[in-house]
């Protein structure tokens, strides 16, 4: 148990520090150490966990407090609710701190070319992460055809509406529940 909780706070403070562009940028990492390294939960588990937090209302990262949790599920409903509270603190610490401490100097670096260079170069990786973490949930969740055409008009829908993504989900839930039983 202890060996679990200094694991999550291990994970989770080094992917708070490399989470450049958002949370989702270290899904990937999150993913093959849950499911990979660890063996914390399977490929689905995570995939459905990913889901419950993004249908949740609140932070998009609230997966991390999931992972937590199901990492310690076995020793109990206390431990796990431990488990969920140093995963999280774990994942937004290190970052505030750091980003705390880096926006103390961000402004008088204006005119350096150390600072341009950063600004071009975490767009382009971030972008590569979040596509990777999409990669990642959609080859677990896409695997036939009903949920291809699912994922292709969630897709566009996303891209040329403004419909709530929780409303998706829901009708989505509600034609799995029908058809893909």
């Amino acid at each position: 148990m202890i060996r679990t909780f200094l694991q999550l706070a291990g994970l989770f403070s080094a992917l708070s520090l490399s989470a450049f562009g958002g949370g989702k940028v270290v899904l990937p990492s999150m993913h093959q150490a849950a499911v990979s390294e660890y063996a914390w939960m399977t490929d689905q588990q995570f995939v459905d966990l990913f889901s419950i937090s993004m249908a949740a209302p609140g932070p998009s990262m609230m997966v991390v407090s999931l992972v937590g949790l199901k990492a310690c599920l076995s020793y109990g409903f206390w431990f796990a609710i431990l488990g969920a509270f140093i995963a999280t603190v774990a994942m937004f610490v290190p970052s505030s701190i750091l980003v705390f401490i880096a926006g103390k100097w961000w402004d008088s670096w204006e005119e350096s070319p150390w600072r341009r260079s950063i600004q071009q170069a975490i767009l382009p990786i971030s972008t590569g992460l979040i596509l990777a973490a999409t990669w990642i949930i959609a080859k677990t969740s896409i695997h036939s055809i009903p949920t291809v055409i699912m994922a292709a008009v969630a897709l566009a829908l996303m891209l040329f509406t403004k419909i709530n993504p929780v409303l998706m989900m829901g009708v989505a839930g509600a034609i799995s529940w029908f058809f893909l039983r």
